[in-house]
């Protein structure tokens, strides 16, 4: 009840913040879209975390390689007469694969924090991509709409002078008002959508932005494009697929910790005593060097438990990773369709904007000569700037597919997200 209430003040918040960063963009200036996505890539509080569970992850496997050297131990215990102190130092030396299997299970934890900074890296470019798709798609409608309400604007002064020729009537006037009036409302739209997304630019790079974010034309796939090895690249690279390896490593490495229970450490161990606790001679001390065999598997059959439980866990991690590479493989194929198909339908629309220029032209010619009406022209020209406005939205598509492609199978450096 009480979310229903606020609903209202949250979308009232919404478009007064929409409204405050409308017509902030300076025409004079403009902000290179690499450089933008290079920025959010270095300060987007996700990489930062990354960055964080990395340099977590490079201790706790410096902590597992201490495993390997000598470890010191005090004991001081004391009862109401006597104190004994020991202090003792024990070197590993055999232990049936312990030491090597918490090594390897650190060193994989390493490597899963390391693919987890590249995932967020990858989300990141993802989402930065996906703003840039509405920015230029909005963005170009505009410009679009703001030459049509022009031309527009101009055929009305015609329109005027005719009525006061006595050549049209009112009623041709208040038509063409009702035609730029839906032109000004599809534009509203489209500032509302373009302030959007450049308030989701604001949000992932974490500042303001006051100038225009442009894309380079350059293409990344000059060449083309070999299906098989666009799968190929993806499966190896994709980084919640090395997160999966690195979960597996990690879950083979618990499976060597569970079996490792079945021997025995062997220890080489060097000791020096001092006091007793059930001597009243509280002045005697005691060195030795010797070798300690020490075993334990845990209560039961606790131990057989825990290395079918270790076992089940590495299939299961395995059938995961099978699932993922489905789930790459699918999206990367739904990705590769819409891309061709999005170049193809360019070249329709295109061939349909031509039409659709030539079209208008003759009708506007038509229209001085008085073999056609001010409506033919009008009708026309908006037919045109649809397609005008269906072919850029066609191409930002395109552009945004490209990226998303490059970035699947590893043609978009991680770091500045710019292509290799």
């Amino acid at each position: 009840m009480k979310l229903t209430k606020l609903l209202p003040v949250l979308v009232g918040l919404l478009l007064k913040n929409i409204a405050a960063h409308a017509g902030e963009i300076d025409p004079a200036c403009s902000t290179p879209f690499g450089d933008l996505l290079s920025e959010g890539l270095r300060t987007h509080p996700s990489i930062t975390v990354s960055k964080k569970l990395m340099l977590a992850s490079e201790l706790q496997l410096s902590s597992a390689n201490w495993a390997y050297y000598p470890t010191p131990t005090l004991n001081i215990s004391g009862s109401l007469s006597n104190t004994r102190t020991t202090i003792r130092i024990d070197q590993p030396i055999w232990d049936g694969g312990k030491i090597d299997a918490s090594y390897d299970n650190a060193k994989a934890q390493k490597e899963e924090a390391l693919h987890s900074y590249s995932e967020s890296q990858y989300q990141l470019i993802e989402d930065y991509v996906s703003a840039l798709q509405k920015y230029l798609q909005a963005q170009d409608q505009i410009t679009i709409m703001d030459a049509g309400l022009q031309q527009l604007d101009s055929i009305m002064h015609t329109i005027d002078r005719m009525i006061e020729a006595d050549e049209l009537s009112l009623a041709d006037k208040n038509l063409l008002n009702t035609k730029i009036a839906d032109i000004n409302s599809k534009l509203t739209i489209a500032n509302a959508e373009f302030d959007v997304a450049k308030i989701k630019f604001e949000i992932l790079t974490g500042r303001e932005i006051n100038c225009g974010v442009v894309l380079a034309n350059s293409s990344i796939f000059d060449e083309g494009i070999d299906i098989t090895t666009l799968v190929e690249d993806a499966l190896y690279f994709h980084p919640a697929l090395r997160i999966l390896d690195a979960r597996i490593a990690a879950a083979q490495s618990e499976v060597s910790s569970a079996n490792s229970k079945f021997w025995p450490a062997l220890k080489l161990r060097a000791e020096h005593k001092k006091g007793s606790l059930y001597d009243s001679d509280s002045s005697q001390e005691e060195s030795l060097v010797y070798l300690a065999l020490e075993m334990s598997t845990g209560a039961g059959a606790s131990v057989l438990s825990d290395v079918e439980r270790s076992k089940i866990n590495v299939l299961k991690v395995k059938n995961q990773k099978l699932a993922k590479e489905k789930q790459v493989i699918d999206a990367l194929m739904n990705n590769y369709t819409q891309f061709v198909s999005v170049k193809n339908n360019i070249k329709i629309v295109s061939n349909d904007v031509e039409v659709a220029e030539k079209v208008f032209s003759s009708n506007k010619r038509m229209f001085f000569l008085q073999q056609k009406k001010w409506i033919d022209v009008v009708n026309a020209l908006l037919i045109l700037n649809n397609k005008k406005i269906s072919k850029h939205k066609l191409m930002s598509k395109y552009k945004a597919l490209e990226m998303t492609l490059a970035l699947k199978t590893n043609r978009l450096l991680l770091e500045t997200g710019s292509a290799l």
